[in-house]
């Protein structure tokens, strides 16, 4: 698919890239199996602080583009449905995400429990079929739709708020 504006450009790459980091976080748990890695493991760490920066993006910043200036435009295109339907998603979204915040900042401190690393498979594997199957919902419906319903103009503002950042 040739997009021809940045915003749904931008949103793509998101997509993409958070899609590999669920993809290389879901692999990482279920090659884990029953016991958790090493607290000092450096490739554990790092992709547990990368995972922990990209939902922080993820659930703030791309949500609230979509859910700010997306959402509403989809409504006056006469697709309420579609914006309602992924506000939910982003909502149940938040929902699996905020915990697993909490447990990917406390497993930097080096007191990470048992419990704390089941409920972080346990989270990490609910985040990863929720978030997933969202961004390849957006992949196949909202971004041609943005691409479709922005002029250049709209698309410019839009890229100097957001894009460039």
């Amino acid at each position: 698919m040739e997009l021809q504006r940045q915003i749904s450009r931008k949103l793509h790459e998101e997509h993409i890239t958070i899609l590999g980091l669920l993809d290389r976080f879901e692999q990482a748990l279920l090659r884990l199996k029953v016991q958790p890695p090493e607290h000092d493991d450096p490739m554990w760490r790092n992709l547990l602080a990368q995972l922990e920066s990209a939902l922080q993006y993820e659930v703030t910043r791309h949500f609230g583009l979509e859910e700010d200036q997306l959402f509403p435009r989809l409504h006056q295109r006469g697709e309420g449905d579609l914006a309602e339907l992924l506000f939910e998603e982003h909502e149940a979204i938040r929902e699996v995400t905020r915990p697993l915040l909490d447990l990917l900042a406390r497993s930097r401190t080096g007191e990470f429990t048992e419990g704390d690393w089941r409920s972080l498979k346990t989270s990490g594997l609910e985040l990863v079929e929720r978030l997933g199957a969202h961004a390849r919902k957006e992949e196949l419906a909202l971004i041609p739709l943005v691409d479709e319903m922005l002029d250049e103009q709209s698309d410019n503002a839009l890229w100097d708020e957001y894009g460039a950042g």
